[in-house]
């Protein structure tokens, strides 16, 4: 580990053993969320600063949020072990990174399984979120106490070759999140997967390490990856939906008679979120292009047939094929 790598770890920890010390501040009860975009207008930011806000509010300022964003406390995985340990009290993050702890979350990451922000919202929402909830907290610990929206759905962007058909994205070396579902659905269109952090996307893309990655609009947008790759194929290929999660041993500290006002500020926070995705995602499309980025428009049908068959089979092995029911409906 290099030295600068070192350090900024150790400080990390730190913050994070003197934020066990101190529970409290000022007789307020204080609660750390992290994420890992950038502060500002970004979908988990976004998220995180609603219910920042929202269950400030509840509580009569009983409780204070502190925002941790841009990978602050450690990369994802790293914050996913610290959410479990109570160490971080929430994290908003995509489903993705919990697939590996909790395996039967990757079915709301299948590949073109999601026609529209509507049909995963009916699903999340309804017995299958419920369902995921109960499983989540006995598996690792960890409470979705709200399901977001990514800004958009994610698409393949290159740096330099121009993506016209689906047969042009065979043998692209694209970055993609350290999920086994998200290597499966690069591999079914015919990329190279390469599982990496998120944080070393820009670098990697400049270095010509990889050729692409697959991501929203908005998100490209906000980190500025336009800089260092020039093409976008709209694949669609991906929902990403969200999460608000809760380490289980933070609930445990806080009084119950405010674990409800909490739970409340969350749901608004996600309706609050949700709503401003549709937009988000068209402005920052006309955005991309603006700065000269090349969009295509990609036909999804090729890539249904064999996703169909990797729904299924994936859903049989991870014991969710009625999760995958309700999301054929």
């Amino acid at each position: 580990m290099q030295r600068r790598d070192f350090l900024a770890r150790a400080g990390a920890a730190a913050t994070l053993l003197a934020g066990c010390r101190a529970r409290r501040s000022g007789g307020r009860i204080v609660l750390r969320l992290s994420h890992s975009m950038a502060a500002g207008p970004t979908a988990l930011d976004t998220f995180a600063d609603a219910f920042r806000e929202l269950a400030e509010a509840a509580t009569g300022g009983g409780v204070e949020v502190r925002l941790f964003p841009s990978g602050t406390l450690g990369q994802e995985r790293e914050v996913v072990q610290q959410l479990q340990e109570g160490l971080v009290d929430f994290m908003v993050s995509g489903t993705a990174i919990w697939g590996s702890v909790a395996p039967k979350l990757q079915v709301f990451d299948f590949p073109f399984l999601w026609r529209d922000w509507d049909h995963a919202h009916g699903v999340v929402d309804g017995r299958v979120g419920r369902e995921a909830a109960d499983y989540m907290e006995a598996a690792v610990g960890v409470r979705p106490l709200a399901w977001g929206d990514s800004f958009g759905f994610r698409h393949v962007i290159t740096r330099s070759r121009d993506v016209r058909e689906p047969a042009g994205l065979r043998g692209l070396k694209l970055r993609t999140i350290q999920s086994p579902i998200y290597v499966k659905a690069v591999e079914l269109m015919g990329a190279s997967p390469t599982p990496m952090a998120f944080g070393e996307v820009y670098t990697s893309l400049q270095t010509g390490v990889i050729d692409g990655y697959e991501h929203d609009a908005s998100t490209t947008l906000q980190q500025r990856f336009f800089e260092v790759a020039r093409f976008m194929a709209r694949t669609g290929h991906i929902a990403g939906v969200l999460g608000l999660w809760a380490s289980a041993v933070g609930l445990g500290r806080i009084p119950p008679e405010l674990r409800p006002r909490l739970e409340a500020a969350a749901l608004e926070a996600a309706r609050r979120q949700r709503a401003m995705g549709a937009a988000e995602d068209r402005t920052a499309t006309a955005s991309l292009a603006e700065q000269g980025m090349t969009i295509r428009e990609i036909d999804r049908g090729a890539f249904l047939g064999p996703a169909e068959a990797l729904w299924h089979a994936q859903a049989r092995e991870l014991d969710a094929v009625s999760w995958l029911g309700a999301a054929l409906g």
